[in-house]
């Protein structure tokens, strides 16, 4: 029998995840809170724009739509809501309900907190989407970024979980499952912290980092800080879209290992220079962002294993700035000038 899903969050992933799982003939429902938004996809379908331009009929319902049984719930909303999301959705999961973390930053530990964590699955996405306005979502990176990497958190490969993989594989080209899912949230920690991060600081697209050596310098440093304290933590991470935050890949000692990082970054990242980070898409609209789950998680982590995060820290200090209204979006920019490069 096919699942029954109800994804909570249809911001900009969750609306590209969700029509192309109902393109591919799954029964899932879109579940969002913003009434343009659902309102435009009941009646004019998703509209898939930037690297494809397709229009995909779907089931969109407002957050207290939900009806019945799911199977499945795929939870995409910020993690600063998350838990209520869930808690809300609780009536409507039965015994054998798996839910399926897919937000930045480490949130299991929150979906454990309601249906333990031998019922959940989380992961990491590959591609890059962006908001248009209601109904609109824009596909900022190739169509062949579409994919995710999920696992258990016990890293166990089960009926159910193969049975997620085929779906999304149906749906998206590309699903990886993985046995070492810390890794993969650790992996998309890192891409986060980088260029969602630093992006946000400065209130730029992804492709204005690339451009200017300084920023990228700042993305340098800032990813290897994540490295150090990824290995002190004693994960593995693994490698999404090109990116794998080992200490022979993103560390480096003097200015030619700099430029040899830099290359590498940048050679990761330019399929993405159109990104808008979803952090800088929540302070656009003066909403709270996840700063401290994402750039903050590593500054948490690194006092934890003694590994200092200075980059990390003022990214913290200057987005907490813009979504508190001491800085303007508009002069972010400028923000660059915080950063002190250290002299190799």
């Amino acid at each position: 029998m096919m699942m029954r899903i109800a994804l909570l969050g249809a911001g900009a992933m969750g609306t590209i995840i969700g029509a192309y799982l109902t393109k591919a003939g799954y029964d899932v429902e879109l579940v969002d809170n913003y009434k343009a938004h659902v309102d435009a996809l009941n009646e004019k379908g998703a509209h898939i724009v930037g690297f494809v331009d397709e229009i995909i009929p779907v089931k969109a319902v407002y957050d207290d739509g939900l009806t019945g049984k799911y199977d499945l719930v795929i939870s995409l909303t910020k993690q600063t809501t998350m838990k209520e999301a869930l808690e809300k959705a609780v009536p409507f999961m039965h015994d054998e309900t798996i839910i399926m973390t897919l937000q930045n930053g480490i949130p299991e530990d929150i979906a454990a907190e309601i249906v333990g964590m031998d019922r959940v699955v989380g992961g990491g996405m590959e591609f890059s989407g962006t908001f248009v306005e209601p109904g609109v979502s824009k596909l900022a990176s190739g169509k062949e970024t579409l994919g995710i990497s999920f696992g258990r958190p016990d890293g166990k490969i089960t009926e159910k979980t193969l049975e997620i993989q085929k779906m999304f594989l149906d749906a998206l080209g590309h699903c990886q499952l993985t046995e070492n899912l810390r890794g993969v949230r650790y992996t998309k920690l890192t891409d986060n912290s980088c260029f969602s991060g630093l992006a946000t600081a400065l209130g730029c697209l992804v492709g204005d980092i690339l451009d200017n050596r300084k920023a990228m310098e700042c993305i340098a440093y800032t990813g290897m800080e994540a490295a150090k304290v990824i290995q002190a933590l004693g994960v593995k991470p693994v490698e999404l879209f090109g990116l794998c935050p080992t200490p022979d890949r993103v560390c480096f000692e003097t200015k030619e290992e700099l430029d040899k990082v830099i290359a590498y970054w940048t050679e990761v990242y330019t399929p993405f220079r159109q990104q808008k980070a979803s952090m800088l898409q929540d302070l656009s609209k003066g909403r709270i962002c996840e700063i401290n789950q994402i750039n903050g998680k590593f500054v948490q982590d690194g006092k934890k294993v003694s590994v200092p995060t200075p980059f990390n820290e003022k990214i913290v200090e200057l987005v907490t700035k813009i979504q508190n209204g001491e800085t303007k979006l508009e002069d972010a920019w400028n923000n660059l000038d915080a950063f002190e490069i250290p002299t190799l």
